[in-house]
């Protein structure tokens, strides 16, 4: 099978000659620490099944991202972040502090969000990939512009300023999903995270009323345009798992295994989605190579079909070069 077909195939459930394996990001020191100096070309080297454009974004004029003496960037949402030394920066900035402030707000168009040249790119720079792209869409997209705190006093406090940021991020990633997929992205990653290591950082209850009807819009929007459509969220979740899987989301994951999300058991529990991960990152940092491989062939035998391999979150700058290879070899062994 070829990479794109097999991704799409395990996501769907159906048959695939060995498993798939896709990182949702890779840091640029684990990259250098293998050899390569270009994401897409130790993509093709390792064979991996799926590429993520949102990393493509940095070899396309968003290198600033990554300046060693650039602290501070703005988006295009006008959200200040800091660069911390890892791949992804970290909010800090807050656009929008009240509901006077969102009256006046004025969101950007989908249609100049750069990740849609950075699919174009990668469509046809690897057309044997699968293309993935990852993106906000409901409680990170709200939380990014007001805070997390206030966001989730909202809930009590303010309902109606909740739903109506809601409203504002969910009609803006709706029009980029459908803009994306068009351009060539095979499948959406939502990447909204819920949950601390304990628990979720709202209530069921809460969760019902100001998140999942707007995931099930994302959930909806991927699979009009014609994607396949992956929810990932750190912490522990499973107090809320049922009502995500019930979007009709096609896969779940990567899953934090740290906090306590074990796929075997999640597989046990919903046996028609399919499911990424689960690789534990503290492992892959810490373990050794056959201490990750015995892992990575447990999990890819217990799970079977329906199966995309990957790391418990992404590739981060403390994981061991030499590690991430053996999951992707054992892994691949494993399965065959």
């Amino acid at each position: 099978m070829r990479p794109r077909e097999r991704f799409l195939a395990a996501l769907r459930c159906e048959p695939v000659d060995r498993v798939p394996v896709m990182e949702m990001a890779i840091d640029w020191r684990v990259m250098r620490g293998l050899g390569y100096e270009r994401y897409l070309d130790m993509i093709e080297d390792l064979d991996l099944d799926a590429v993520s454009v949102n990393q493509v974004l940095y070899l396309l004029g968003w290198r600033r991202w990554i300046v060693p003496r650039l602290a501070f960037y703005t988006d295009e949402w006008g959200v200040r972040s800091k660069l911390a030394g890892e791949l992804l920066p970290v909010p800090v900035g807050r656009p929008v502090r009240s509901m006077d402030d969102l009256e006046r707000f004025v969101p950007p168009r989908p249609a100049r969000n750069p990740v849609l040249r950075a699919v174009r790119y990668v469509r046809r720079r690897a057309p044997e990939r699968a293309v993935v792209m990852l993106s906000r869409n409901d409680f990170a997209a709200s939380w990014f512009l007001c805070g997390m705190d206030d966001l989730l006093i909202s809930y009590i406090d303010a309902p109606e300023f909740a739903d109506a940021l809601a409203a504002l991020v969910g009609a803006y990633y709706a029009e980029l999903f459908s803009l994306a997929v068009a351009a060539g992205v095979d499948v959406v990653v939502l990447t909204d995270d819920y949950a601390f290591k304990t628990g979720t950082l709202m209530s069921r209850p809460q969760f019902e009323r100001f998140v999942l009807p707007w995931l099930r819009r994302g959930v909806r929007a991927v699979h009009d345009a014609g994607g396949l459509c992956v929810k990932h969220t750190d912490g522990e979740v499973s107090g809320i798992l049922d009502l995500i899987v019930d979007t009709g989301v096609d896969a779940i994951g990567p899953l934090e295994p740290a906090a306590g999300m074990d796929l075997l058991d999640v597989r046990r529990s919903f046996e028609n989605v399919a499911l990424v991960g689960n690789v534990d990152v503290d492992l892959l940092s810490r373990g050794t190579t056959s201490e990750v491989a015995a892992v990575t062939a447990e999990l890819v035998r217990g799970l079977g079909r329906g199966h995309v391999l990957s790391s418990g979150n992404t590739i981060a700058s403390s994981v061991k070069p030499e590690n991430f290879l053996s999951m992707i070899e054992s892994g691949r062994a494993a399965s065959l």
